[in-house]
């Protein structure tokens, strides 16, 4: 997972993870990088997972399931 310039390794333990989860898994890492954040408890409303698809003209990739994602692939969490 990245965001801006900060990137940290997430290892799932299983065949795959929810979006759910993943998102979860994005708040906590805004929360500890940004720990001064201006969105407070509303965190989780206004972030954006994308994931980079170097093969495509866009390379961030809006994450709309899990299955798309596979080992190796880098998230991108973005503020909105």
């Amino acid at each position: 997972m990245q965001t801006g310039v900060y990137r940290e390794t997430l290892t799932i333990d299983g065949p795959e993870i929810s979006l759910k989860d993943l998102r979860e898994k994005a708040v906590k890492l805004i929360e500890k990088k940004y720990p001064n954040n201006p969105f407070g408890k509303d965190l989780s409303d206004h972030i954006l997972l994308y994931r980079h698809d170097m093969r495509s003209i866009n390379i961030l990739q809006l994450i709309t399931t899990t299955i798309e994602l596979c080992e190796g692939t880098m998230v991108e969490i973005v503020l909105s």
